[in-house]
């Protein structure tokens, strides 16, 4: 068992490989350049590189694109030579219901402070690129078993209601935006049946799928060949655009904007955190971009699934910045894995608040843990060389494997 950490700047790739089977965890960046040179480039040489895989999934931890746009670089190529067998993605498409919190998802790459240059909205990009690639999509949430050995610890999809209850309704309080809302509720239980029918529960006969979930005859009477072929009609470009278009569309985002809801953090809250189904020596713990506050319920074992004592390598959450600092010495992990790198929010100028937090080396270094990541140039612990005693930097090199 090794895990294989690309440098990918501000973004996330791990490759978990053994013998029988890899996973690829996440495959994105948020940087257009990476060492100085073009991110495709980087890209490429990590499709090359997974090219020599025979058996391998992909497991997506939320929609943002420092953790998709390597895997959308990659369809738009369509490479079968990277085929994967499977898909995993955060379970948000197997309840009606859910197409509140896809709305949330929507809107939020459509706000100011979205981080996004090009506004390009990353959840409609990856339906869009799956419709392309027709795919087996796994969906996951706490407690589920996959791969034969691991254990998805979140999302909680109880827990992802309330929060999306309460900035749902909050919007539609006053019945101002009811319209506009309705039609992008409309438009988001497209995408959410979209997924949900390249799933293997979304593939069953209709009267099997009738009774286990909350569809209706009417959605279900085709077979999913013709069904898939009517709900790609909605999802194109132009349905989109003109649902952007609409005048109160833009009051909306005008009002969001102004009351600051902060919709950008829902792709965080729905993100998977997952480790080892049985506890052994070469425990992993893998946390995606996981909001502090679910992380703490996940330690507090709030549910009796709880984590281990120790873990031989725990991936750091959201980049090591500080306002996602985890401590996680309780659990005297073997290696902390941070892939970091300069983020750049719609200009050339830094974001200082996203860099890796000094409460990760220095004074606050877990003893015997050794730190592996990806650039030291975004790090507040580094000043005149590295303030963990024992640590790698990937950089310039294109990975590390541990």
């Amino acid at each position: 068992m090794k895990v294989r950490m690309y440098n990918v700047g501000f973004g996330d790739c791990f490759c978990l490989r053994d013998r029988k089977k890899s996973l690829l965890v996440d495959f994105g960046t948020n940087n257009s350049r990476i060492e100085g040179r073009p991110r495709r480039e980087i890209f490429d040489v990590i499709i090359s590189d997974l090219s020599t895989i025979k058996s391998k999934n992909l497991l997506l931890t939320h929609f943002h694109m420092d953790h998709l746009s390597g895997l959308l670089y990659m369809m738009k190529k369509k490479d079968i030579s990277v085929d994967f067998g499977k898909i995993y993605l955060p379970d948000v498409f197997s309840k009606k219901e859910m197409s509140r919190t896809l709305v949330l998802l929507l809107l939020a790459d459509l706000l100011k402070e979205s981080g996004l240059p090009s506004r390009q909205v990353s959840l409609f990009a990856l339906v869009d690129a799956l419709l392309e690639n027709k795919q087996n999509v796994e969906l996951l949430s706490r407690g589920k078993l996959f791969e034969n050995k691991y254990q998805a610890l979140w999302p909680d999809t109880d827990v992802i209601r309330k929060e999306t209850d309460e900035v749902y309704n909050r919007i539609c309080e006053d019945g101002k935006f009811k319209e506009v809302m309705d039609v992008l509720l409309e438009f988001a239980e497209k995408l959410r049946l979209i997924v949900w029918s390249m799933t293997a529960e979304g593939n069953k006969p209709a009267e099997t799928v009738e009774k286990e979930t909350d569809l209706t005859a009417s959605e279900l009477t085709e077979q999913p060949e013709v069904r898939q072929k009517i709900i790609r009609a909605y999802v194109y470009e132009r349905e989109f655009r003109r649902i952007k278009a609409l005048p109160d569309f833009k009051k909306l985002l005008a009002w969001l904007n102004e009351n600051q809801i902060n919709l950008r953090q829902f792709k965080h809250k729905i993100s998977i955190v997952f480790q080892n189904a049985r506890d052994g020596e070469l425990n992993l713990l893998f946390t995606g971009d996981a909001q502090p506050e679910h992380l703490k319920m996940i330690a507090e074992n709030y549910d009796g699934l709880p984590l281990y004592e120790h873990y031989w390598c725990i991936k750091v959450p959201h980049h090591g910045t500080q306002g996602h600092y985890f401590d996680f010495s309780q659990y005297e992990p073997e290696n902390m894995l941070i892939s970091n790198g300069i983020h750049f929010a719609n200009s050339k100028k830094e974001s200082k608040e996203l860099r890796t937090s000094p409460l990760y080396g220095g004074l606050f270094y877990i003893p015997d843990t050794h730190m592996y990541c990806s650039n030291c140039d975004c790090c507040d612990s580094y000043e005149n060389g590295c303030s963990c005693k024992e640590a790698d930097v990937i950089s310039p090199a294109y990975y590390k494997d541990i």
